[in-house]
């Protein structure tokens, strides 16, 4: 994976939301958890979050991400290389963890639960944590409807269609999951004209072509719908909930999991 967020790093600055959460999707975290005065952990380096809390520690896998999108470390809010599977920190040492899409990284349940195990170890007693999630409808779109919808103008960024493609191709799929390489096959496959798509929506070409860095990519993404992660989190945590993260473009597809208090189980 540390190679594919490495190639992402290089063109961040093109991408937009929903992949990056507006500034009503960071107002969500604090309205949801109140991190005023807490100690938080991110769970990656998105520099929308990197301000949330009295004291930060972002935890990423790759140093490149690191170096090329934080923001910069600070006496209170600072980010440092790690594995979210084993978190550099002590048990119950965390008043709150936030992440943004992180469990979309997460190739199968079997590895999301082993996520929110890992956060239930570093979460304080009675703590909570807040993930916006990346999630499939219940009953997926058609790949003619995508296309019809964004030759239409009716899609607001090139990057909510690049993941409405994505979850055409995982509502049938084991876990939801979907190799990246094969959103830009799905992507090619229905606009093979980008001058075309381009000219009929007013994205930059440049833009559109963000999608090719997922052609080497050997990185597994999933789409899970949210009340299929609402269960999963629920088999570690007693107090699960999914809130709004805004009105942006694609932001029914994309709510806060709210969750806390671990399971006795």
């Amino acid at each position: 994976m540390t190679d594919h967020w490495n190639a992402i790093r290089h063109h961040w600055q093109l991408l937009g939301p929903p992949l990056r959460p507006p500034p009503e999707a960071v107002e969500a975290y604090e309205r949801e958890l109140g991190l005023r005065h807490a100690d938080v952990l991110l769970l990656g380096v998105t520099p929308e979050l990197a301000g949330l809390g009295a004291t930060m520690l972002a935890v990423d896998e790759s140093a490149n991400m690191i170096a090329g999108i934080w923001p910069g470390d600070t006496l209170t809010h600072k980010a440092t290389a790690g594995n979210w599977l084993d978190l550099p920190v002590d048990p119950g040492g965390a008043e709150a963890v936030i992440g943004d899409g992180c469990l979309s990284v997460m190739p199968s349940s079997e590895a999301r639960l082993t996520l929110f195990r890992a956060i239930a170890r570093v979460l304080k007693p009675e703590a909570r944590a807040a993930i916006r999630l990346f999630a499939s409808p219940a009953k997926p779109e058609s790949p003619e409807a995508v296309r019809a919808l964004a030759l239409s103008g009716a899609i607001a960024t090139f990057h909510e269609l690049k993941w409405r493609v994505a979850m055409v191709e995982t509502g049938g799929a084991p876990d939801f999951a979907i190799p990246v390489k094969t959103i830009v096959e799905r992507f090619n496959a229905l606009f093979p004209d980008r001058v075309e798509l381009s000219e009929g929506t007013g994205w930059a070409l440049p833009v559109i072509g963000t999608i090719d860095v997922y052609e080497s990519s050997r990185a597994i993404y999933s789409f899970a719908p949210a009340a299929v992660v609402a269960d999963e989190a629920a088999c570690v945590f007693d107090d699960v909930a999914v809130a709004s993260s805004g009105s942006y473009g694609l932001a029914e597809r994309c709510p806060l999991l709210v969750f806390g208090s671990r399971s006795r189980g």
